[in-house]
């Protein structure tokens, strides 16, 4: 009779591997069971987020300030008054007492052109006047003598109408000889050639010795105060356009520095060829440190909105999505920010205005007492919890 069989034991490595089955069970299990709390407790409006797990998020409210709408054009700077002068006779120069960029005042000596032939005639002419004066002054003491004799019928009056004649030759005489004088008096200021008005010297382009003449240019004479910005505007703006509107320009000598103007002309007509129209800004430059012929960055004001509701540009997000309404399937721009409230991050979307500097208004979408994102909103999603650190230690601008 055989022996029942005895149950034999287990091989050490049949219980390792069940027990590495039975703890991989209990993990399982484990994770299940708080995953599906997590989710129980998302749907009861709870989390577990501790302020170490948060999004760190640094908060402005808006900037409130005027949101202006500008025109950017090139053009070139000119002097309102500016003036090339000449010598009026072809004469050598003897002297040119001023240099390029000295200051000169109105009437002012800027060149003086040989003048030793036109004393010579001044001297003649002087003299020619003071003889016909003497002439005049003889006849006129004749004829008073003769017209005496006249009446007392002391002389015939063939006698005294010679006489009359001769008196009346010596002051036409008088006159022309004062003619001369003042012609060579006249010519004599010519060979000074002065400054028509206040400012400096711009360009100098003869000197001592060079001839001069009617058609042969001196120097120039700059104002600089004020100068103009001449600039050529787009048909399609002009309408924005108003004499007395403010604008800035800006040269490449001073960066980034603007000077203040205004809009002094507007041309009348617009260029067929390129429908455009000249338009001017006048710039006070009282410390002329601008120059004319300085190429120029011209901002025109066309729009102001006062008080507006601003923000820096790069805390504005963007994305682009189909716009499902158009069947040409057109891509649309979406602007928003994020917005905290009970430290909860809220996308809203905003609608952009004018651009004034590196803040752009919100037009729409925001309030003034909003606490936007400026710093950590490239993470954020919506409804995402935050803590909101101290800007000025966490995201110092």
């Amino acid at each position: 009779m055989r022996k029942p069989t005895q149950p034999s034991a287990a091989h050490p490595g049949t219980r390792v591997f069940l027990a590495i089955v039975l703890l991989t069970l209990s993990g399982l299990v484990a994770a299940c069971g708080r995953f599906y709390g997590e989710d129980a407790d998302r749907a009861d409006g709870q989390t577990n987020d501790t302020p170490a797990d948060r999004a760190r998020v640094a908060v402005q409210t808006p900037v409130i300030r005027d949101a202006v709408q500008t025109r950017r054009v090139h053009g070139d700077l000119i002097a309102e008054r500016q003036v090339t002068v000449y010598a009026s006779m072809p004469r050598r120069i003897i002297s040119f007492p001023v240099r390029l960029g000295d200051p000169v005042e109105k009437d002012e000596v800027i060149a003086v052109i040989d003048y030793s032939q036109l004393d010579f005639a001044l001297r003649q002419a002087r003299s020619g006047l003071t003889a016909a004066r003497e002439q005049a002054e003889n006849l006129t003491t004749e004829l008073d003598r003769a017209e005496r004799l006249y009446r007392e019928r002391g002389t015939s009056k063939q006698q005294y109408d010679a006489i009359r004649t001769q008196k009346r030759t010596a002051d036409e005489a008088v006159i022309q000889a004062e003619a001369r004088l003042e012609q060579a008096l006249d010519q004599r200021r010519d060979a000074e050639v002065r400054a028509p008005f206040s400012g400096v010297i711009g360009r100098r382009h003869l000197e001592v010795g060079d001839m001069a003449g009617p058609g042969v240019p001196v120097a120039v004479v700059v104002d600089l105060t004020p100068l103009i910005a001449r600039v050529k505007i787009p048909e399609r703006d002009l309408g924005h356009l108003t004499r007395d509107q403010p604008g800035t320009v800006q040269v490449a000598a001073f960066g980034e520095e603007r000077f203040s103007g205004r809009v002094h002309r507007i041309s009348p007509v617009i260029d067929p060829m390129t429908r455009m129209a000249e338009v001017e800004l006048l710039l006070p430059n009282e410390d002329e440190r601008l120059r004319p012929g300085m190429f120029a960055t011209v901002e025109i004001e066309t729009d102001r909105q006062e008080d507006a509701v601003m923000l820096p540009s790069d805390v504005i997000m963007q994305e682009s999505r189909i716009d499902e309404t158009d069947l040409s399937g057109r891509v649309q721009r979406v602007h928003y920010v994020y917005v905290i409230e009970d430290d909860t991050a809220h996308r809203v979307p905003v609608e952009l205005g004018y651009t004034t500097g590196d803040l752009i208004e919100i037009t729409a979408g925001l309030n003034r007492t909003d606490h936007v994102v400026i710093r950590g909103q490239h993470l954020l999603r919506d409804g995402q919890s935050v803590v909101v650190t101290d800007m000025s230690e966490e995201y110092n601008r």
